[in-house]
């Protein structure tokens, strides 16, 4: 006997047969998206993994006489971590996501216990919908990206907004607050995030020299950040913070009030990986044997981090298509020094690829 029930819905004029099952669709959902959590856990493991996993599979499917187009398609099913999710903040905004189809759905159908195989028919539908609504091509991929993983469905097999690097918000400092002054002032200092910014500690500051500090944090998917800030300004800027928290007994740089501030930090993120990267540059065109000294550090670090470093460091990253015009229209250079770059990833944003420090954080 099966445990759903097929009822009579009534949906834009028709009839509509609907499988219902005991519990609700969101509860569903939201045990299906928790089992997912792996917070700590690093994703590079999984891709290693997953990549041995593939060159075990090439071997054994080759010797059993598969063609190289089946074998290629065989592999598309190889994933070691499509269903974790490694980040906390990930995991918040995709529960938001659910909750926020669920409603959708509910009010559709006036119930809100459908089950899955009935819920995934609806995902195009509701991104069409959301994108009616004028929501940004980053919002909509996202809400796309969120269903996907929860429904084990694959995001290629979806219409949605392509999502460009490259672009200007149109007003970024619109969400700026009197309140928030501080908070943007160390944002724009540290580039750290806003959920490591809360949680930053003032033993957390190690000063290195008098034009030297290095910040230890906690950032996505649980990885043990270490920036380094260079400049006499940025050390006396944090000294200041730190001895007003002081005398104020807080632990924590920032009060939970300044924490939680509405304001635009990403973009003091942006700004500061920009002052870092140009900072750089100068750096290395004022003496040539500090590209030398980068280049060094850019290899410790990883080694340090364990990762392998993929990009020539001697060939600049150009943009092209969409994202070279989108430059060229805001007066943005289209050609960048890949060692500068480089430099800003692994120690401002913590990334290990530049393609993402150029597009979303220097060409703003």
């Amino acid at each position: 006997m099966s445990k759903f029930k097929i009822v009579n819905r009534i949906i834009d004029g028709k009839n509509v047969e609907v499988e219902i099952g005991n519990n609700t669709l969101q509860y569903v959902l939201t045990n299906r998206l928790t089992g997912m959590r792996s917070f700590g856990q690093k994703k590079h493991r999984f891709k290693v993994l997953k990549k041995r996993k593939k060159a075990k599979a090439v071997k054994s499917l080759k010797n059993k006489g598969f063609k190289d187009e089946e074998i290629k398609e065989i592999l598309k099913g190889i994933n070691t971590f499509k269903w974790k999710i490694f980040s906390e903040g990930t995991f918040k905004r995709y529960l938001g996501v659910l909750k926020q189809y669920c409603k959708y759905l509910n009010a559709k159908f006036q119930t809100s216990h459908l089950t899955m195989n009935e819920a995934v028919k609806y995902i195009q539908e509701y991104i069409d919908v959301r994108e009616a609504r004028g929501l940004s091509a980053n919002t909509l991929n996202t809400d796309l990206s969120a269903l996907c993983k929860i429904f084990g469905q694959k995001i290629s097999d979806y219409r949605r907004p392509p999502r460009h690097g490259a672009h200007l918000k149109d007003d970024p400092t619109k969400y700026n607050t009197e309140t928030g002054e501080t908070t943007r002032d160390v944002a724009l200092t540290t580039g750290l995030r806003r959920r490591e910014l809360g949680k930053l500690k003032v033993d957390d500051i190690k000063f290195i020299d008098c034009e030297t500090v290095h910040i230890f944090s906690i950032g996505k998917g649980g990885k043990h950040n270490r920036t380094v800030l260079k400049g006499i300004v940025a050390v006396a800027k944090l000294k200041e913070y730190i001895s007003r928290a002081e005398k104020t007994g807080n632990d924590f740089l920032l009060t939970k009030a300044e924490a939680h501030v509405p304001d635009g930090l990403h973009y003091c993120r942006a700004m500061c990986a920009q002052n870092t990267y140009y900072a750089v540059l100068q750096d290395m065109e004022n003496g040539p044997a500090k590209r030398a000294e980068y280049i060094k550090k850019i290899k410790d670090e990883f080694k340090r981090c364990k990762r392998k470093l993929k990009e020539d460091l001697n060939k600049p990253y150009c943009l092209r298509g969409y994202n070279k015009k989108a430059a060229e229209s805001i007066n943005k250079p289209v050609v960048y020094n890949r060692v500068a770059a480089m430099y800003v990833s692994l120690f401002i944003l913590h990334h290990f690829r530049t393609n993402t420090t150029i597009l979303h954080y220097l060409v703003k």
